[in-house]
Formats: C-alpha cells, structure tokens, sequence
C-alpha cells in the first residue's frame, strides 16, 4: 500500500473513535506517517525532512502531532497501525496537558542492576499476569479473595519489596509505565474498540511475554510498555477508577491501596512499618533460562563494546547528551553504546552521530561524556 492509502485505512478508524471515552478529556490530534522518502500530513504527502526522527510526539509548527515511521511496520494491520497512533496522540496530551513525571532514561541506565532485581521482578510481572487472567491460586502469599484481586494484591507485596530494596532505580522505572504504559493502555483500549479480536490476541501476548520473555524482562525501559499499559488495565478492572493525576505521583503509587502505601519519594531505605511485604522474595527462584539470559546478555553486550572499540578511532569530545533513541541503547560501566543515533550538545553547538555510536561518561554523571567512538 501507498503512505497515502495507508495514512487513509488509518484515518477511517480514527474517525469511529470518542477518544474522551479512552481517557477524560483525551482528543484527537494531527498526526503524520512517514518513511525514508515521504511524509503524510493530515492527508497530505510532502518530502522527508529530519523534523520526523522515531515513533513519538513532536511539536511542529507550534502544534503537538503525533508521528510514525512506516520504514519497519510494513505489516501491521490497521487497525493495530490506528492503536498505535493512539499511543502517540495520548503523548501529545501529556505534553498538552502539563504532564511533568517523564523518566530520565539515562539515569535508568546509570543504574547497575544486579540478577535479584531481575528475579524480583520476574516474581511480580507473574503476579501482574496472573492477576489479570485471573488465576492467581499458585503464588505465594495466598488470601481469601478473588483470584484477579489476590493476584494484584501480592503484585502490590512484591513490588513494594523491591521498592524497599531499589528505591532510587524504582523512581525511573515507575515514570516510565507512568508515561508509556499510560499511553498504551489507553492505545489497547482504542484497538479494543477497532478490533475486539486484535485486542485480545495483543493482550494475551503481552501477557505471556512477561512470563517468558527473558530478553524483554532484562530491558526495563521497554517492559514497562506491558507491565504499565497491563497494570492500568487491571487497576481499572479490579479497583475503579483508574487514578492519574498528571504532574503528581507516578501511577504505581497513585493507584497503591493504602494498605500497601509507600513514601512517594522512594528513597534508598525504606522504613515505612505499613509495607506490605512477602517475606520469602528474595528467595525466589526463578527458572534457570533466565540467569542464563542475564549472564548471555552481559557476555553479548562486553564482546560488542569490545569490537567496536577496536574497530573505531577515539573522537575527544566533552559534550552533554541532548538527544537519542531510548529503545536503542545501552550502558556499561562508563561507557554508553547507542546503536541509532546521539545528539551531543557543547559551546559549538549541537552534533547528531548516527549509530552505531559509543560515548565514554565522565565518573558520576549520566548525561556528560568525554569523547566517543
């Protein structure tokens, strides 16, 4: 299909769609797909210029659009292709609207993170998905309650355990479902109503992905897309109303019944007496597959640094990160491997590196470097 006919199969489904219905006071805005040669704008087609850069929300030309690049999602239907739109509008009213909890995802980097954080949260991800199935009769901890509810319940327990244990690298995490699991929680309730079918088979998904999808679980920022969106989905299910007050506490702890309450702040040690906690956590085994996923992806990741530190020449450059893409990079030690791009800022002026780029951090910060390669 064209950009135009797909832009138009797109439009179709967003034109059946009471977006207030989503999320109170949610509206429809501009948006524009793109590829490498072409941009469609409200129906209208003009060349590609570097104003579109990833799926996001972009102000152009003093208004909040909506963008998506079509380079790599030839394939999706629609009606997912409209959800996913979706998603990017619910960013634009965020932006719109003064929403201010958005993740520093180069903190969230900075953080070193160790296998029991990762098995954690493979505990809680278990407890999500088995909340919202509804079979939650196997997990630790159990309670005389519905099986939706006690699954949240013990979800709730253990979180707060890792809240207790990662406060500070916790705060990021939680902005992120803040921001993105907001977004496409509210982007599966519009393909729910384009297509109850696609609905649920993207749900099912998402919800055996957090029980077996290693690989997705050692990437924190992107699974907080399924644990974000899932969580809204079953706080709205089992405890309505959904709470999101923009520019206040992140959705977590906005939602949190007060029997599982923790400081808003999170700090390193925790020493709120009212958590509730599931004493056996860190006891948790989780299956073998996923140490082994852990200790290959640090193997791939050190072997990858390696090579390309011998196959590129060092560039001295003090500068500070303006700019990249957060679904494509990661961090070891000081060293910050991007695979698409970087945009560094210094007294020069701003730079943008395509990828594959690593920058070398100066000792205690997350967003200033010293050169790259």
């Amino acid at each position: 299909m064209s950009l135009l006919s797909v832009y138009q199969a797109v439009e179709e489904y967003l034109q059946k769609l009471d977006f207030s219905l989503l999320y109170p006071g949610f509206k429809k805005y501009p948006y524009a797909l793109y590829n490498q040669k072409q941009v469609c704008l409200a129906g209208e087609m003009f060349p590609y210029d570097e104003r579109f850069l990833a799926n996001t929300a972009i102000l152009l030309d003093g208004t909040y659009t909506a963008i998506w690049n079509l380079e790599d999602e030839a394939e999706l239907s629609p009606a997912l292709l409209a959800s996913q739109i979706v998603h990017e509008m619910f960013h634009c009213f965020q932006l719109e609207n003064g929403e201010s909890r958005f993740p520093d995802d180069l903190k969230l980097l900075a953080f070193s993170l160790d296998y029991d954080y990762y098995a954690a949260k493979y505990l809680e991800n278990l407890c999500l998905a088995r909340a919202f199935s509804q079979e939650a009769e196997d997990l630790p901890c159990a309670k005389n309650l519905p099986a939706g509810i006690q699954g949240l319940e013990r979800f709730f327990a253990v979180r707060n355990s890792r809240c207790r244990k990662y406060g500070e690298s916790l705060q990021e995490e939680l902005k992120t479902e803040t921001i993105e699991g907001v977004a496409e929680y509210v982007g599966l309730k519009a393909l729910r109503v384009f297509h109850l079918e696609e609905y649920q088979t993207k749900v099912k998904t998402y919800l055996h992905r957090l029980e077996h999808d290693f690989p997705l679980l050692l990437d924190i920022r992107k699974s907080a897309y399924f644990t974000g969106s899932l969580f809204c989905l079953a706080a709205e299910r089992f405890q309505p109303p959904l709470k999101n007050a923009f520019g206040e506490k992140p959705v977590y702890l906005q939602n949190l019944p007060d029997s599982h309450s923790v400081p808003s702040a999170l700090p390193d040690a925790v020493r709120d007496k009212s958590l509730c906690l599931i004493p056996d956590v860190w006891q948790f085994q989780p299956p073998e597959a996923l140490g082994q996923e852990f200790q290959k992806m640090t193997q791939q990741r050190r072997l990858l640094l390696s090579r390309h530190q011998k196959s590129r020449n060092y560039t001295d450059f003090p500068a500070r990160i303006c700019g990249y893409d957060p679904m494509n990079m990661f961090r070891m030690g000081n060293l910050l491997y991007c695979s698409h791009f970087l945009f560094l800022q210094n007294d020069a002026g701003t730079i943008r590196r395509n990828g594959p780029v690593l920058a070398v951090l100066k000792d205690d910060s997350h967003n200033e470097i010293l050169g790259y390669y």
